[in-house]
This record gives structure tokens, sequence and C-alpha cells, in this order.
């Protein structure tokens, strides 16, 4: 009985000890920035994309691939790449702008590729495998860095712009033990307009 009551006594006091501790902080500040802007743009899928179900989504297909085909990033062996065409269609506040830049945000997306942390993780049954972008020079891109894809806008002098970028999706070799079945990403991405 008295181990009992012991035990109980001692993992009452770790708890409270566990409190202290759990009670202190460190103090700090947000700084926020922003720019707030009146231009609209809408962006749409061109060749070799369609529209997604859901709003805001573009498809690509990468297609079926044999892993005979696809390199590691070093290699960069792009005879499987699939181009990306989105357009971008400004109606209005575009006259004070002069490029579009797309840049990727991939932790938000399917994640960075545990392996290789310059290609998107890919999700599905496949293994050895993540997904590489390519830049509009056709390089591959790192995705864990601050690359973007850029583009001019091109004014309607009616307060609209147009821009198309064009850009591509690879699959990349990451290293691990390959193994063949789905390997899908998604990637999140902010346009900036300069």
């Amino acid at each position: 009985m008295n181990n009992i009551s012991l035990s109980i006594a001692i993992v009452a006091a770790l708890g409270l000890s566990l409190a202290g501790t759990a009670s202190a902080a460190n103090n700090g500040r947000l700084v926020l920035n922003g720019t707030l802007t009146d231009i609209t743009c809408d962006i749409n899928a061109g060749t070799g994309a369609s529209a997604g179900t859901n709003p805001g989504d573009i498809n690509v297909d990468l297609g079926n691939v044999s892993f005979a085909d696809i390199g590691r990033f070093a290699d960069n062996r792009l005879e499987t790449a699939a181009p990306i065409q989105l357009l971008v269609n400004c109606t209005g506040g575009a006259s004070a702008y002069d490029t579009v830049d797309m840049r990727f945000v991939a932790r938000q997306g399917s994640g960075l590729d545990n392996r290789d942390q310059r290609l998107l993780r890919t999700t599905g049954a496949a293994d050895g495998v993540g997904i590489g972008m390519l830049n509009a020079s056709y390089q591959l891109m790192d995705l864990s860095g601050n690359e973007t894809i850029s583009a001019d806008l091109i004014q309607d002098g009616a307060g609209g712009a147009t821009a198309e970028l064009n850009f591509g999706a690879v699959y990349v070799l990451n290293g691990a033990a390959t193994n063949p079945g789905n390997a899908d990403g998604f990637l999140p991405f902010v346009m900036d307009y300069q």
C-alpha cells in the first residue's frame, strides 16, 4: 500500500514540476509587412495543362514513365519532361506592372522530397522518385530555394495585360530504392507582380 501511495506522490510531484516548466515563456513580436494592389488577374491552363475540378487547380499529366528513362538531379535527364504553359490574363490595374513572377511553395503542397530537398515529394505507391520543376530555360529548379519563373506583362492599353509562363515538370530519381506505382504531387504557387 505504501508503494502505491509513494508512486502516486512521485508522479504528482513530477507533474507539478513539469507544469512549472511548461509555463515558462519567451517574449517576441511579429513584424508583418505587405503590399496591396489593384491588379486583377486570372491564371488559366495553356499547352500541357488542363483546368482542375477545384477553382485554382491546374492539372499536369506527367505520363507513364519508366525508371530507366529518368535520372538523378545532377544527371539533368529531361527527355520525359512535361511542358507546362500558364496564361495570365489581367483585366484591370496592370498598367503599373511590367512582369509577373511565379514562385513555388512546396512546403505547403505535398512537401519537399525527404531524400532530395530540391524536389517535390510524391504521394502514391511509387518510391525512389521526386518531381522536379523546370524553369523557362528548361533547367531544374531548387524547390527549397527562392527561384522564380518570370514573364513580361504585355499591356493592352486599357489597364489590362497578358503573359505566358512556360516551364515544365519531370520525374527525378531521389536515390532511394525504386518501386513502381503512382507518383503524384501538388505544388502551390504564388504570383508576384512587379
